[in-house]
């Protein structure tokens, strides 16, 4: 049966818009100064050790020269904005901060702390641009939406659409069952290799955060 008219014209509207707000967030991050680190976690931490080290290692992040992108929500993202906006305001480094998030959430309305705000109607705009100009990946313990994202990244990097980056898991007992899922169901059952498991790296030291996110950052100070 033939779709109406109305149909086609709604979803090639959303087409342009979604287009037009790629464009606009290329335009906003390729502004941003020196290499980028995207930093993913969960919204719905609130008073938790892991929003600190958030705020802590993209303070360190910003201190390097090193720009930082979140996802512009609450939780771990808005504890790296606002650690990323203290150290520039304190040192007056040339990087930034960015928050992107999507439109109609609504634990994900965007954080204060955010220095430049992208705010997008589609997940898949937000995760392109959360992904393509990065060099390297932390990821904090998140939801549905955390484990999205770090799937995205290492499948961009297992089928080699994506170059090979550090991709930094914080929070060993946090992330101890998904490894246990990788080594002992996926490797096991040869589902992916050995290299697969080595895209990434878990730690709970920020300073050794640091060095593995700087590995692809030629001219980080």
């Amino acid at each position: 049966m033939n779709k109406p008219f109305k149909f086609y014209y709604e979803n090639y509207k959303d087409v342009i818009k979604s287009g037009y707000q790629l464009m606009h967030g290329i335009w906003k991050i390729n502004s941003m100064a020196g290499p980028i680190v995207t930093i993913f976690g969960g919204a719905r931490w609130h008073k938790s050790p892991y929003q600190q080290q958030a705020h802590d290692l993209a303070s360190l992040l910003i201190n390097h020269n090193i720009s930082v992108i979140t996802g512009g929500g609450p939780g771990i993202m808005e504890a790296a904005n606002c650690g990323a906006a203290e150290a520039i305001k304190k040192t007056n480094s040339k990087a930034k901060s960015i928050g992107i998030t999507v439109k109609g959430l609504e634990r994900e309305v965007l954080n204060t702390c955010a220095r430049e705000q992208l705010s997008v109607d589609t997940f898949l705009v937000r995760k392109w641009l959360m992904v393509e100009y990065s060099v390297a990946f932390a990821v904090f313990p998140g939801g549905f939406g955390t484990i999205d994202e770090l799937g995205e990244v290492l499948t961009l990097m297992q089928t080699k659409k994506l170059a090979g980056v550090p991709v930094v898991l914080f929070g060993s007992l946090y992330w101890q069952p998904f490894l246990d899922w990788v080594q002992g169901t996926l490797l096991k059952n040869n589902i992916v290799s050995q290299s697969d498991v080595e895209l990434f790296k878990v730690t709970d030291s920020i300073e050794e955060a640091l060095i593995l996110l700087k590995e692809r950052c030629d001219i980080c100070e």
